[in-house]
């Protein structure tokens, strides 16, 4: 049987995390000749050798010794390699459930028309939601409605549109990426949000980030947001930045200060395209 699906792993810096998203991808529920795992590796001091013997004879694993850094370059460079009809781009940290592959063609079968579609992060241990409080209705989306719906590790997508490589880790801007994507594809593309499709990874929040990282996030926003201008994209800035300066206000004399600050400051600078 032809591939269907390719996945697209850029990874630095990971071993037992890589590992644990290959053996994700053995207790799949589909059979294992209709997908591949494209691994881009950028690393310069961990192998991924053992780990890429150990399940190369599980599914269609093909390892990438990259000469380059740059999560958008290796995505990029992943869809040049991929044979599969979909592409879906998990990060070298999540996981699979056994039914993502298949939920995701299911979803396909039941929606020919789609181009590209997005789940959600769920962490069914605990059964809650990561990273955002994820709608449970199924959904087009458009400009107007995608923010709360989108997550580049749960993107399905037939389309071969490329990622901006001077957005993203590795980059000069360090994030924004993804946003940039979705804004790009929802201009001329039917895309939906189907929360069936499910990924888990680590927990990730404002709390929880580093003040450098909530400033980056922020930036990269701003800068997509500017680099996509048009009416829909300003509203959705102007509404993003609002939410933002009112939750500064909220917890002006709060430990949180200084992270609202930091989001709020980040997204000025990013839409004014200020030096980086």
């Amino acid at each position: 049987m032809s591939i269907q699906v390719s996945l697209i792993i850029s990874t630095y810096g990971r071993y037992d995390e890589v590992e644990l998203l290959l053996e994700s991808l053995k207790k799949q529920d589909c059979g294992f000749d209709i997908f591949e795992a494209i691994i881009i590796d950028q690393n310069d001091v961990i192998d991924l050798t053992p780990l890429v013997n150990k399940y190369e004879n599980k599914f269609n694993l093909i390892h990438y010794k990259a000469d380059f850094k740059g999560l958008s370059k290796s995505k990029n460079k992943g869809i040049d390699m991929a044979k599969g009809q979909i592409l879906t781009f998990p990060d070298d940290d999540c996981t699979f459930y056994d039914d993502t592959i298949s939920k995701a063609l299911q979803f396909f079968a039941v929606n020919p028309d789609a181009e590209v579609v997005y789940g959600s992060v769920f962490d069914r241990i605990t059964n809650k939601n990561v990273m955002r409080n994820w709608s449970k209705e199924s959904k087009k989306l458009n400009i107007y409605n995608f923010s709360l719906r989108y997550s580049a590790i749960t993107c399905f997508t037939k389309m071969k549109t490329k990622f901006d490589e001077n957005l993203g880790v590795g980059s000069k801007i360090s994030s924004g990426e993804e946003l940039d994507y979705i804004i790009r594809v929802l201009e001329s593309k039917e895309v939906y949000y189907f929360p069936h499709i499910q990924v888990w990874h680590p927990e990730l929040s404002v709390s929880t980030m580093s003040n450098e990282k909530i400033r980056n996030y922020a930036y990269g926003y701003g800068y997509a947001m500017r680099k996509n201008l048009n009416f829909g994209v300003l509203i959705i800035f102007l509404f993003s930045l609002s939410y933002r300066i009112a939750m500064l206000l909220l917890k002006l004399f709060s430990k949180e200060r200084l992270q609202n600050y930091l989001a709020v400051k980040g997204r000025f600078e990013g839409f004014l395209k200020m030096e980086y």
